[in-house]
């Protein structure tokens, strides 16, 4: 539900920005790209903010939760940010921002059902998508899609909804991708923090729907080692509209990086 807030009043402040510029400039095909695009920069600037709003995120006060963001940032090389948490039910963490403002979120329930080395692999992957500028990629992404829109209604408007079409649902294609590379930015680490990635994950999208949060952070590792490798053969598929890649892909990327590449850093006591 917060998602749809967020969206909704990035519409409203992508829609004011334009109308307010369209008192100003020309009714032409390139101000008509300019009004778009500065309007987009506003969103991009404000962006931030809307999801404090939308997300009714607060600063966290959970100092094990900042000390362990702040050895993730310093394992993926990217500088400190302020850590939110988001007033839900369900396990989950997100990076957002832009170049000026970066932050990560957690729900409390993630906090609670993962053990240190897992959040720490969580917010490693969440960190990969700021050192990877994903907001930005998807930010001009999302641009391009409404210029392409925009260009080709000056001249042919019946295929301008079919490019408007193709583009959003490319996005999904384009979110999986983002989502994996994340994933493999982290692992590269260590491969321990493929491990912990793998059993957060599997915490996460496959055991929070049966095992009470309480429970699960005392899930014995021996456990999620053989759920990992059952999931291992699944040959499980994302859906077309899914924004991750499957579960069992996933855990297949990370088991392989986790045999590839060489121990680079101690993992946290």
């Amino acid at each position: 539900m917060w998602w749809w807030k967020f969206y909704l009043l990035s519409f409203l402040v992508i829609l004011s920005i334009e109308i307010l510029l369209s008192f100003i400039v020309p009714t032409t095909l390139p101000f008509t790209v300019l009004e778009l695009t500065l309007a987009f920069l506003g969103w991009y600037l404000l962006s931030p903010y809307l999801m404090i709003i939308a997300f009714r995120l607060r600063p966290t006060k959970d100092e094990n939760l900042i000390r362990l963001a702040t050895y993730s940032s310093a394992l993926l090389g990217v500088k400190a940010v302020k850590i939110y948490e988001i007033r839900a039910n369900y396990l989950n963490a997100l990076a957002f921002g832009n170049l000026f403002f970066n932050a990560i979120a957690v729900t409390k329930p993630l906090v609670e059902g993962l053990n240190d080395r897992e959040i720490v692999a969580v917010l490693s992957h969440e960190f990969a998508h700021i050192k990877n500028k994903d907001t930005e990629i998807q930010m001009l992404y999302i641009l391009g899609i409404n210029l392409a829109y925009i260009v080709t209604s000056f001249y042919l408007f019946p295929a301008s909804l079919l490019v408007l079409l193709l583009g959003i649902l490319s996005m999904f294609f384009l979110h999986r991708k983002l989502e994996k590379r994340a994933d493999i930015t982290a692992a590269r680490i260590a491969p321990w923090i493929a491990e912990y990635l793998s059993y957060a994950l599997i915490k996460i999208a496959y055991l929070s729907h049966t095992v009470p949060t309480s429970m699960l952070k005392y899930f014995p590792e021996f456990q999620l080692f053989f759920i990992k490798q059952s999931l291992l053969g699944s040959r499980e598929k994302e859906g077309f509209f899914s924004t991750h890649p499957s579960l069992s892909e996933r855990l297949r990327y990370l088991e392989e990086l986790a045999n590839t590449y060489s121990n680079k850093s101690p993992s946290p006591s």
